[in-house]
């Protein structure tokens, strides 16, 4: 988990903090142990890291793409470089068939051609040379797998709205295009965020989600809340919880994964720190509807709801949000980063546990504070 200080040095301007990130993300892929390759035809203008992945701190993977990423009908081509040595990396060698179903949920379409999927070998040029591929059409929507000369990569092509025999693949030689694509991509992200949340303010309703938000995050911290008040008031209400049909456990764990891989996506964290980041996540908007009263109270429901979005941007995107004391006043507690550093020992005295209730106490009412003054604000 990157914990996110407030800080009290001098504040730098968006554009100062937009190229210090592409910079971070430059240096880290300048230290890949692999060849990264994008798509480097057709030529199109806009281009952009969209994910990389880290297992004990080194690049296992990275997606580079070219075009429109928000766009059902395209053109866009991204290409997955995945280490080959690490078979356990997701997408490495996943039934082409899920790796397509993940595009379409992504984008939330399920668009297909008559007569169904076109599935078998095909070709790819790669480097100037045609080699043999997987490959997998559904629709506008096609995936492909192939390995390079040498083996040290697999590759795996997305495309929509371009023909696979229109692509050609090559070894980057200039990632800042990419690196900065991505802050332009979070950005806009952000931005279609906010205009769907204006769009329900103006007219009092629900809309439709804008494809490529935060839905994962959204719906497993909706379950989580959820499932949390429902068994709370089972206790109350019977003194243990009810029996419910079905099998929460399997939703849950297909909703947490979700979650998990956005965060990686989105925050560039590795599969443990993102685990951490939503494990986080969670159980702050869970406490926060067990212990404040207005989260569930229906005249403050668009509040609550206020309060959910900030916390998934600041997690994810690392957003300035209007919560953010609060957000951070958390991540302290949740970290037990003003806990004094008691010596190692079998056994606390009574002393410290009793100092850690305390500790424990005050920065629980501290953090509840912060969200009340960021409700006065709504």
């Amino acid at each position: 988990m990157r914990y996110r200080s407030g800080g009290s040095g001098p504040v730098d301007g968006p554009d100062d903090l937009w190229r210090q990130a592409a910079g971070r993300d430059e240096e880290l892929l300048a230290g890949a142990a692999f060849p990264l390759y994008h798509p480097s035809a057709p030529a199109l203008s806009t281009a952009a890291l969209t994910e990389f992945q880290l297992t004990d701190g080194e690049l296992v993977k990275v997606q580079l793409c070219r075009g429109d990423w928000f766009a059902a009908e395209g053109p866009v081509v991204q290409v997955a470089t995945i280490r080959a040595v690490d078979p356990g990396t997701p997408d490495a060698w996943a039934p082409l068939e899920h790796l397509l179903g993940a595009e379409r949920e992504r984008l939330r379409t399920w668009d297909a051609e008559p007569g169904g999927p076109v599935a078998g070998p095909a070709q790819l040029v790669v480097d100037g040379a045609p080699l043999p591929a997987e490959l997998r059409l559904e629709g506008r929507l096609w995936v492909a797998r192939l390995r390079p000369p040498g083996g040290r990569v697999v590759l795996v092509v997305t495309a929509r709205g371009v023909a696979p025999e229109d692509v050609e693949l090559g070894v980057v030689t200039d990632i800042a295009p990419y690196t900065q694509g991505r802050q332009l991509l979070l950005n806009e992200m952000a931005l279609r965020r906010a205009a769907q949340q204006k769009r329900q303010d103006d007219t009092g309703g629900p809309v439709v989600e804008e494809p490529l938000g935060l839905a994962d995050h959204r719906r497993l911290v909706d379950y989580s809340v959820a499932e949390s008040l429902r068994l709370e008031a089972d206790v109350r209400a019977h003194g243990y919880p009810v029996p419910r049909p079905g099998p929460p456990g399997t939703e849950r764990r297909a909703l947490w994964d979700k979650a998990v891989r956005q965060q990686m996506r989105l925050a560039g964290e590795e599969r443990q720190e993102a685990e951490e980041s939503v494990t986080a996540l969670v159980n702050q908007m869970v406490t926060l509807a067990q212990a404040a009263d207005w989260f569930a109270a229906p005249a403050t429901a668009a509040a609550a709801e206020a309060a959910v979005e900030e916390s998934i941007r600041f997690t994810a995107l690392a957003s300035e949000v209007a919560s953010a004391p609060a957000q951070r006043a958390w991540l302290r507690q949740w970290h037990r980063l003003d806990e004094p550093p008691f010596p190692d020992s079998p056994q606390a005295t009574p002393e410290e546990l009793r100092l850690r209730h305390e500790l424990t106490l005050q920065a629980r009412a501290s953090w509840l504070d912060l969200w009340r003054v960021w409700l006065a604000q709504q």
